[in-house]
Formats: C-alpha cells, sequence, structure tokens
C-alpha cells in the first residue's frame, strides 16, 4: 500500500502537467500559426463599436486574413476576413478610451460594410500591410471578379 510521501508527489506532478499542459501548448500554437503561413502579429479586435476589445495575432493566409485569440487552445481563426468584402473606412490613432486590450502606439482601423462596426488596433507597420492587402488583388483579378468576364 502507497504511503503518504508517493501519494503527494504523484498528486503533485499532476497537477504541474495540467499547469504546464496548456503553456505549452500555447507556445506550440504560436509556432504552428507562424510556421509556413507569414509572420504572426499583435492585432486587438472589437465585433462592435460598444463591446470590448479583444487582443489576439493575426495573420495574412492567401486571400484571408485569420484573427487568432491570444489565450484560446483552437488551432482554428475565431475570425476571417475575406479580402474581397474588407473595406478600410477610417484610420486613427488609439487614444487612452480605448481600453486595455489595445496596446500603447497602436491604430485603430474602422471596417465598412459588410464588416460594419468592426475595428481592428495593430502597430503602424502592420497596419500598412493591412491597408496594402485590402486594395491589393490576386493575380487575373479585379475588384473580386475574374479579369475578361
Amino acid at each position: 500500500m502507497p504511503d503518504w510521501w508517493s501519494w503527494s508527489a504523484g498528486l503533485a506532478v499532476v497537477l504541474l502537467i495540467c499547469v504546464l499542459a496548456p503553456i505549452a501548448w500555447l507556445l506550440f500554437r504560436r509556432m504552428w500559426l507562424s510556421m509556413g503561413h507569414g509572420r504572426v502579429f499583435a492585432c486587438s479586435l472589437q465585433r462592435t463599436p460598444t463591446s470590448v476589445w479583444k487582443v489576439g495575432v493575426a495573420r495574412f493566409h492567401a486571400d484571408t486574413f485569420e484573427w487568432y485569440r491570444v489565450f484560446s487552445l483552437s488551432l482554428r481563426p475565431k475570425v476571417t476576413f475575406r479580402r474581397d468584402q474588407t473595406v478600410v473606412l477610417k484610420v486613427h490613432p488609439a487614444h487612452g478610451g480605448e481600453g486595455s486590450g489595445v496596446f500603447p502606439g497602436h491604430s485603430i482601423v474602422e471596417l465598412g460594410p459588410p464588416l460594419a462596426g468592426r475595428s481592428l488596433a495593430m502597430a503602424r507597420p502592420d497596419l500598412t500591410a493591412f491597408t496594402s492587402w485590402t486594395e491589393a488583388s490576386p493575380p487575373g483579378m479585379k475588384n473580386g471578379r475574374l479579369l475578361g468576364s
């Protein structure tokens, strides 16, 4: 029959695994997101003008902009924007009133229809990449239509 020390040591190991496994998964997830799919950068999301800002990371993947929550265990993006449906309405620097989900020095991007009401917050270099991505068309396409159609 095991003694008290064996039980407590076993319980300590199980608790340690339960604490370290999610942290290791988050690190693996961040590596997986950036492997072969381009750079991953900090990007906060606000779904409606009255909702709170959610801290996340984003990446460009072909004709989509994928947004992932930072503290999620999922490998799937929480929100995906298609290039042909993403319109930048307004860009302005973040003010102190945006809340804790917006990092200092980030710029706010307000999106137009069909994504009206959604806003993104990102650093200036990432904002330049985002606006370039929204204005660009994939090869053979113009304004979401195949050339020659």
